[in-house]
Parts: structure tokens; sequence; C-alpha cells
């Protein structure tokens, strides 16, 4: 029951910080109809606060019961973190890439600039991710 109640606290304050983190960036303006990027930007960044929310709060689990986190279970929560904040970066490289191609005609197909945020943000994520995912494996 306690586990439950915190995610849920969690997830208020999260959605709470994402309108008024999306209203302070510019993001989103409450009352206007959101376009889908700006949804995947909402999203976005709701998963990445929710995450943080998360981990802090198992962070606090942990030292209230003088629990050892240890350094493998720390390097897997913030290549995971990494992660995320790729993978938004991603989303807004590739916003601005369209704006690009859109404006300055069309130098090159839009296909090449995905390739390319691909592999600069993307790849690097699925990278951090199985680091992590590994890092967090449990010793048998």
């Amino acid at each position: 029951m306690k586990k439950g109640l915190m995610v849920i606290g969690t997830i208020i304050l999260a959605v709470i910080l994402t309108f008024i983190l999306g209203e302070e960036f510019s993001l989103y303006s409450l009352g206007t109809k959101p376009t889908t990027l700006t949804c995947i930007h909402l999203i976005s960044l709701f998963a990445i606060l929710e995450y943080i929310f998360l981990t802090i709060c198992y962070i606090i689990k942990k030292r209230r019961n003088k629990e050892k986190i240890g350094i493998k279970k720390i390097i897997s929560l913030i290549l995971l973190l990494v992660t995320l904040i790729l993978i938004l970066s991603f989303i807004l490289m590739g916003e601005i890439d369209w704006l690009k191609y859109k404006n300055m005609g069309n130098s090159a197909p839009f296909y090449v600039f995905i390739l390319v945020r691909c592999l600069e943000f993307l790849l690097p994520a699925i990278i951090t991710t199985i680091i992590g995912l590994v890092l967090l494996k449990k010793d048998k």
C-alpha cells in the first residue's frame, strides 16, 4: 500500500512539474491545443522527472533502512537517466533538423538527418541502456 501511494504521489508531482516546466520552456501553454510533437516533448519530460523522483525515493528508502547501495547500482541508475536524456535530445534535435530541412530548401533528404541523429543520440542511448541493465542484473 505504501509503495502504491509513493508511486501515485510521484506521478502527481511529476505531472505538475511537467506542465510548469513545459510552460517555462515554452513547450506548451495551458489552454492551447497541443501538437503531436508537443505531446512527445511533454511525455519525455514527464518520464525524466518521474525517473528522477522514483530514484530519489529509492535512495531515501535504502538510507532509512540503513542499507548500502552498491556502486554498480548507482552507476546503472545514472546510466538509465542518461538514456532518457539522450532520447529527449534526439527528439529535440529531430525537430530542429525538420525545421532546417523545411526552411532552407531540400539540400539533402531528411532521412540523412535522422540517420546522423540516430548515430549521435540513439546509439549511445541503446548502449547505456544495455550497460545499465547488465549492472542491475542480480548476481546469483
